[in-house]
């Protein structure tokens, strides 16, 4: 695939593109800032609504009046008329040292999230400051699936809907759960993929229609793994810091990538042209979309 920068966001770290075919827009995260956008492609219009507070994940809704909300502080719903929170959950409350992190819906509504410590990625964190992952039910009960982890990204679940993979970030790992609709995840993880030495750090990733997997690396690249999670290739990508990963279109087959500037100094961002945007290819390949909000 060849990536062209489609929009120049220039934010510090954009993350969670996620195709909603109702409107052909494309919803995407400005981290740091705590905004969400709806980008409309064709003609390059933008909507955007401020969250206040450093942002997760943001996840389309079946009520398209309403958008989901991974806050710093707990789970939300958005109201995109009025820009109102209202909290769904929060599994650590009072927990002022982490904040909540990548955020995905299953098929049958769940939440999964993780928490990650404040200090993350600054000079202040050590591996002992250390966060969890949960599932959280439609009725807002909070399961606990592992403790003591340092920073998840993203989840997804196979085309049969019998495994869920995550991105064990820190370790550069690919964790893996079975996975049943009726209880969600089941059973310890296990390792799937080690990228250590290898890809190296993963982050965003999503799957096509044949049930290939692609996982966004903060090395310049994107690998790519079959249903069985044999590799097939690595995508050479235009700069370094790859973040996450969506299809969209009509057709489904435009390959939407979001991209990071963080840490990078003025001089450095004039060989990285796009850093912190979005880049967009052709994929042979129709992907499958993401699970909305219930």
């Amino acid at each position: 695939m060849k990536f062209e920068l489609v929009h120049d966001a220039n934010v510090c770290l954009a993350e969670t593109p996620i195709w909603d075919k109702r409107n052909n827009c494309l919803y995407w995260t400005d981290m740091f800032e705590g905004e969400i956008f709806e980008y409309n492609p064709a003609s390059g219009a933008e909507r955007k609504w401020s969250a206040g507070k450093l942002i997760g994940s943001a996840v389309p809704s079946e009520n398209p009046g309403e958008l989901f909300a991974a806050l710093a502080d707990g789970m939300y719903r958005l109201d995109k008329a009025t820009g109102a929170l209202s909290l769904i959950a929060c599994p650590e409350p009072g927990n002022a040292k982490n904040r909540y992190n990548d955020t995905r819906i299953d098929s049958e509504g769940r939440i999964y999230t993780s928490s990650v410590a404040n200090t993350y990625a600054t000079p202040d964190y050590s591996p002992d400051q250390t966060g969890a992952f949960y599932q959280i039910e439609r009725d807002g009960t909070v399961k606990k699936l592992l403790d003591g982890i340092n920073q998840f990204n993203c989840m997804v679940w196979n085309n049969g809907n019998t495994k869920m993979w995550v991105a064990d970030t820190y370790n550069m790992r690919l964790l893996e759960w079975d996975y049943d609709p009726g209880r969600g995840a089941v059973g310890v993880c296990r390792t799937a993929l080690d990228f250590n030495g290898k890809q190296g750090t993963p982050d965003g990733m999503c799957l096509d229609v044949e049930g290939n997997l692609y996982i966004c690396h903060w090395t310049g690249k994107i690998s790519v793994w079959d249903k069985n999670l044999s590799w097939k290739e690595d995508i050479p990508f235009p700069v370094e810091q790859v973040c996450a990963c969506g299809f969209g279109g009509g057709d489904m087959k435009d390959f939407y990538v979001t991209t990071a500037r963080y840490g990078y100094t003025p001089e450095q961002l004039r060989d990285r042209r796009g850093a912190g945007g979005i880049f967009a290819a052709r994929s042979p390949v129709a992907g499958r979309p993401d699970y909305f909000f219930k």
